[in-house]
């Protein structure tokens, strides 16, 4: 441990924060450092939470059977009730159809659209937009439960006519269930809760959550809805911020929802994350280079944030180590990785503790045992992953294959640009 202190200690202070850029830790330290003096000054006006719009609930599902009545449940106990709830089975193979059938048959839902074969979520949420009547939409995925104040919470942000779109705080529901749900539970603490706080303060907001976002009605439809490719809701986000109108994060708005338990399904679900984000940011909205002409400020800083805190490290990894090595020596460069893990380490539990008080959570004791492996997880584990995504994206496109989205729909929308480019 000493030797690891002396390594910190005597290295050069340019490759120590270069070290943190690429380990990305000590970036949710400001952002909790900047969050707790927000919450200062706001704590000191207390806010109007009326609302008067009503919201009309959609939930796409694909065998999400086991998951749909406990999200009924929580969507029927809400403080601000649905003015109505539909559900779209896309085309389940599972006893989803059966379960919404019985939900609409007790009262608890108000419509069911079944798919007859499957079409995709955006599909899903378009065809059910049509028949919804609310001023707002609220979508939420059929794993995913909601805290009572939850659609108020959000539904007060459209009180600002600006506002086009919002998404609330997402905490993992099954974090015990395995090493890689809790180490997923403190990664969302620090990217999500953290992360997105402060961006929503500069107005810097990417990325409304698939898992619960809510939309202005009159917006969603003049806009075309959802788009039928993969990264539906990266992409619809942008398109609001170009389009002029403000996205917003509710920090106390919670929801939680089951994440991957096994590797194999973690990473998969990265991979698909990771190239969509690449595709639709570099391809779709020439979002990576620096500076765009009569840009506003908030749309700058959105993109930088992905360019220096993400792209940047994760493309810059391999080249890093062998940096590290070259300059260390492999022995050297062994503890000083090691003294970097020491300090992040530090830095996490500090961060921990201060993001369960800014964001009233309780720690499990399985979380805070994930902490100690979490920058390892974090730093090198899905940045190596991340890596290879963005990778195969560049040099394949490997989002044209992604099976999220069904074969022939994926079809139809690169038929669809291949007929425009020709043309």
């Amino acid at each position: 441990m000493f030797a690891m202190l002396y390594v910190i200690v005597d290295t050069n202070w340019l490759l120590l924060a270069f070290s943190a850029l690429m380990f990305d830790l000590p970036r949710y330290t400001f952002s909790l450092l900047s969050w707790s003096l927000v919450g200062i000054f706001r704590n000191s006006r207390p806010g109007d939470r009326q609302v008067q719009a009503a919201v009309s609930v959609i939930i796409p599902t694909f065998n999400g059977g086991s998951g749909l009545a406990p999200t009924i449940a929580s969507l029927r106990q809400q403080t601000l009730s649905p003015l109505e709830i539909i559900i779209v089975d896309d085309g389940s193979t599972d006893d989803t159809r059966a379960v919404a059938n019985r939900a609409r048959q007790d009262g608890l839902v108000d419509m069911v659209i079944c798919h007859g074969t499957r079409c995709g979520r955006s599909a899903a949420i378009n065809a059910a937009a049509r028949f919804a009547s609310g001023d707002l939409l609220f979508t939420i995925d059929a794993d995913t439960v909601l805290e009572r104040d939850a659609i108020a919470r959000l539904a007060h942000a459209f009180n600002d006519p600006r506002v086009a779109g919002a998404c609330g705080n997402i905490a993992i529901r099954n974090e015990s269930a395995s090493l890689w749900t809790g180490l997923q539970s403190v990664e969302y603490m620090m990217s999500i809760s953290a992360g997105k706080s402060i961006l929503d303060v500069v107005g810097a907001i990417a990325c409304l959550s698939g898992a619960c976002s809510m939309y202005r009605r009159d917006v969603f439809a003049r806009q075309g809805g959802l788009d039928v490719g993969p990264g539906e809701d990266l992409e619809f986000s942008l398109r609001l911020r170009r389009l002029g109108y403000r996205v917003r994060f509710v920090p106390d708005a919670w929801a939680e929802t089951d994440g991957p338990v096994a590797a194999v399904g973690l990473l998969r679900q990265r991979a698909r994350w990771d190239r969509d984000a690449l595709r639709i940011r570099s391809m779709m909205y020439g979002e990576l280079s620096f500076f765009h002409p009569l840009e506003r400020l908030p749309d700058t800083l959105q993109r930088l944030d992905f360019i220096v805190f993400d792209l940047i490290p994760t493309m810059s990894l391999p080249f890093y180590s062998m940096y590290i090595v070259i300059l260390f020596g492999p022995a050297h460069a062994i503890l000083f990785i090691g003294a970097i893990y020491f300090l992040l380490l530090w830095i996490l539990l500090f961060n921990m503790a201060l993001a369960f008080v800014l964001f009233s959570r309780s720690p499990s004791f399985f979380s805070l045992g994930a902490a100690f492996i979490f920058p390892f997880y974090q730093g090198i584990y899905m940045k190596c992953a991340r890596f290879f995504s963005c990778s195969s994206e560049i040099l394949f496109a490997t989002s044209r294959r992604d099976d999220y989205v069904p074969p022939r729909v994926r079809r139809a929308l690169f038929a669809d640009e291949v007929g425009k480019v020709v043309s």
